[in-house]
């Protein structure tokens, strides 16, 4: 959906269950020295000013990254994943900025991989463009090829890729429903010709469209292990609002009511085809150590 622009949710509760499991699995493929591509369907910007005046009128990073940040900030017994996590972000919050995945994903490949990312928001991807050519920490980037094109034809196109290993990460905004159709099919096209590939997806917790998000997954699940029964998929949750009483807007209402109105979410999801090893307790162990946070900053607040 060419309206929707990440900038009005960078690091809110969603990017960091995202990012979490983005990184797990970045680092379960640099454990080997082989090359592998990753790709990145809905890429958008990958960088953003948290001093924006659209990150500031929704507030969501103030109640995602800042919180968890402040509530783990001087907690010694940080799960390893979400310590990691935190450590990496640190460098941009310091600057009033928070990496979008394709930051997270240049900053964690080698030169022997490659990455490609896709864009079609006209704004968002020259931003993107500007972005993977900032300084990075990462002396040994990998070779990026960005795509201003739509993200389920991209994959569909290019996939299986020449170097066999490899993952993807597909986060659509969902603003629109075929989103839920598309996600199903693409990723079941997809992963029947490369069956290796870890697939990511990310989904929202949504009251009003969980018939459509549990066929989705059924879908994919079902998919999956019709090709290969020992698959290992894992389905990991962070829920930050209670289900039963959360409340739901359009976002032109939230964004009207300059946050006050109830966050669109109650939660989100990443579902994960061929998960690799220990993705799942490690995942499980940092989504205990958020809500906790969360639920601290929320009695703080009250």
């Amino acid at each position: 959906m060419l309206s929707y622009q990440h900038i009005f949710h960078a690091g809110n509760h969603a990017d960091i269950l995202k990012h979490c499991v983005l990184i797990h699995v970045l680092n379960s493929l640099n454990k080997k020295e082989k090359p592998y591509t990753f790709f990145d369907t809905h890429a958008a910007s990958g960088l953003y000013d948290l001093t924006d005046g659209r990150s500031l009128k929704t507030g969501e990073a103030g109640r995602g990254i800042m919180a968890l940040q402040g509530e783990c900030g001087n907690e010694n017994q940080l799960p390893l994943l979400l310590k990691f996590y935190l450590d990496f972000v640190k460098t941009y919050i310091d600057d009033s900025r928070y990496p979008g995945s394709p930051e997270i994903e240049r900053s964690f490949m080698r030169s022997q991989d490659t990455l490609i990312l896709s864009e079609l928001h006209p704004q968002e991807i020259e931003n993107l463009r500007a972005n993977m050519k900032r300084p990075c920490e990462n002396k040994n980037l990998p070779s990026i090829k960005i795509h201003n094109r739509n993200g389920w034809e991209m994959l569909t196109a290019l996939t299986p890729p020449v170097t066999k290993r490899g993952a993807v990460l597909i986060d659509p905004s969902y603003e629109e429903t075929s989103d839920y159709i598309d996600a199903a099919d693409t990723i079941c096209a997809v992963h029947k010709k490369w069956t290796n590939g870890i697939i990511m997806l990310w989904y929202p917790l949504l009251v009003h469209r969980e018939g459509e998000i549990e066929a989705m997954l059924d879908r994919i699940t079902e998919g999956a292990r019709a090709l290969n029964s020992n698959i290992e998929i894992a389905d990991l949750r962070l829920e930050v609002f209670d289900k039963a009483e959360h409340k739901e807007v359009s976002l032109d209402e939230f964004r009207a009511s300059e946050g006050k109105n109830p966050p669109r979410l109650y939660g989100s999801g990443m579902l994960v085809l061929n998960a690799p090893w220990k993705l799942e307790e490690e995942v499980n162990a940092a989504i205990g150590f958020i809500k906790s946070a969360f639920a601290r900053q929320s009695q703080a607040a009250n």
